[in-house]
């Protein structure tokens, strides 16, 4: 049970941050209460593998890190090396997050059920935009014009707009309002787009499985 609520406000968190951006381009103050969102996604991720040692020691690892990155970037957003720390540590973060809920829901024993293993799918797929969000702003920092906005050429690519390009990408959307313009800035954009599909096949095998008996829930029931 309290793993349950501990996935839904984790995934409560995941939405905010993932669709809640804009409110960092209304100033300091709102970007810094953007963090505290960051900060209860961090609550709830150490929450949600607090069981599995193995997955929890990198994330008490990197929590510090990103948390005192995403201080700074709140009142400097205009900082490079700020900006660029706080990507690097966001995605290494969600990347261990994301690896911890799928070995939890393919395993053999002990898997989540039910809305458990939904709210997990959800979490992770929302934990791939993430993470490609991550790879794209650093890349935008690294080798700025690997990114375009098509409707305002001339501009400067934030990571609010990268992260948006991201979901869009994995949707398979297509808008074209934010295209990438580097060779290794489409490949990472392609690469995405196919992982994001291959999960949702995988996924709905795996919900599909988990509507399954098992050999010894049927056993037990005609023994009943």
């Amino acid at each position: 049970m309290r793993r349950r609520w501990n996935l839904g406000f984790f995934l409560l968190a995941l939405l905010l941050l993932q669709f809640g951006f804009p409110m960092t381009f209304y100033g300091p103050w709102w970007t810094g209460l953007y963090m505290l969102l960051y900060a209860a996604m961090v609550v709830f991720g150490i929450l949600v593998t607090h069981g599995e040692r193995d997955r929890l020691a990198p994330a008490l690892l990197v929590t510090p890190v990103f948390l005192a990155f995403g201080v700074w970037v709140a009142f400097d957003q205009a900082n490079t090396d700020a900006r660029l720390g706080m990507l690097a540590s966001l995605g290494v973060f969600q990347l261990v997050l994301m690896h911890s809920l799928v070995r939890a829901m393919f395993r053999s024993r002990g898997a989540p059920r039910g809305l458990n293993l939904v709210a997990a799918a959800v979490c992770v797929y929302l934990l791939i935009g993430g993470v490609f969000a991550s790879l794209f702003g650093a890349m935008e920092i690294l080798r700025p014009g690997s990114f375009a906005d098509t409707t305002h050429p001339d501009s400067h690519l934030a990571w609010q707009q990268l992260t948006y390009f991201s979901y869009v990408t994995q949707a398979t959307l297509g808008y074209g309002d934010v295209v990438p313009v580097s060779p290794w800035a489409r490949s990472l954009a392609s690469f995405q787009a196919m992982t994001g599909t291959i999960f949702l096949a995988t996924v709905i095998a795996r919900l599909v499985g988990g509507l399954v008996p098992r050999p010894e829930e049927s056993d037990g029931e005609t023994e009943g």
